[in-house]
C-alpha cells in the first residue's frame, strides 16, 4: 500500500506534533521539582521574615544558598537517571544553572542598590515578580503551563501589594509558595 503525498504530509505532522508535546511534558516533568523545592523555600523564607524581620536577611541568604544546592542535587540526580541529551553537557548544565543563580541574585542586589526600597513589601515583591516574568517569558517558549504560573504568581504578589500591604510576607509564605507547589505537583502530571 503506498501513501500520497497528503497523507504522508498528515502523518509527519502528526509526528511533529506528537514529539512537541512529548518534549513539552519532559521539560515539565524535570521542573516539577524545582517548583517544589522553591515553593518550600518561599514558605519558609517569607513566612520566617514575618515572625522574624530582624533576621530575614541571615534567612534568605541561607534558604537562597540551600535552594541553590538543592536545585544542583536535583539536576544532577536527574542527569544520573537520564539518558536524554538534554543532561548530556554534564558539568555544563550545572555550571550554566549556578551560572543563572549568581546572576540573577546581582540583578536584583543591584536594583536594590539603585532602587533603594524602603519598605519590606517593597523587598518582598521584586524578586517575586522578577519570577513571574522569567516564567512566563519560558512559557512563551517551554509549554503554557509555565505561562499560566508566572500569571498567577504575578497577579497574587501584586494583589498583596496593593491591599494586604501589612500582611504582604505572610501572604507571600501561604499564597506565593503555594502557587510555587501546587505549579510543581501540577507539572508532575501529564
Amino acid at each position: 500500500m503506498t501513501l500520497s503525498a497528503q497523507q504522508a504530509n498528515e502523518a509527519l505532522r502528526d509526528l511533529v506534533q506528537t514529539q512537541h508535546r512529548a518534549s513539552v511534558q519532559r521539560g515539565y516533568e524535570s521542573s516539577a521539582p524545582h517548583f517544589i523545592l522553591w515553593g518550600i523555600i518561599w514558605i519558609l523564607g517569607y513566612g520566617g521574615s514575618d515572625l522574624l524581620p530582624a533576621h530575614a536577611g541571615l534567612l534568605w541568604l541561607v534558604l537562597d544558598l540551600t535552594g541553590f544546592a538543592g536545585a544542583f542535587l536535583i539536576v544532577r540526580a536527574a542527569r544520573a537517571g537520564c539518558t536524554s541529551a538534554a543532561y548530556a553537557g554534564g558539568r555544563g548544565v550545572a555550571l550554566r544553572y549556578a551560572a543563572s543563580a549568581v546572576a540573577m541574585a546581582a540583578f536584583i542586589a543591584a536594583t536594590y542598590f539603585v532602587m533603594r526600597p524602603r519598605e519590606v513589601a517593597q523587598f518582598g515583591a521584586f524578586p517575586a515578580l522578577i519570577m513571574a516574568f522569567i516564567y512566563v517569558w519560558a512559557g512563551i517558549w517551554r509549554g503554557r503551563r509555565w505561562t499560566i504560573a508566572g500569571i498567577a504568581l504575578g497577579a497574587l504578589t501584586l494583589l498583596a501589594f496593593g491591599l494586604l500591604h501589612e500582611h504582604f510576607m505572610l501572604w507571600m509564605a501561604g499564597i506565593g509558595g503555594g502557587t510555587l507547589l501546587l505549579t510543581g505537583l501540577w507539572m508532575r502530571r501529564p
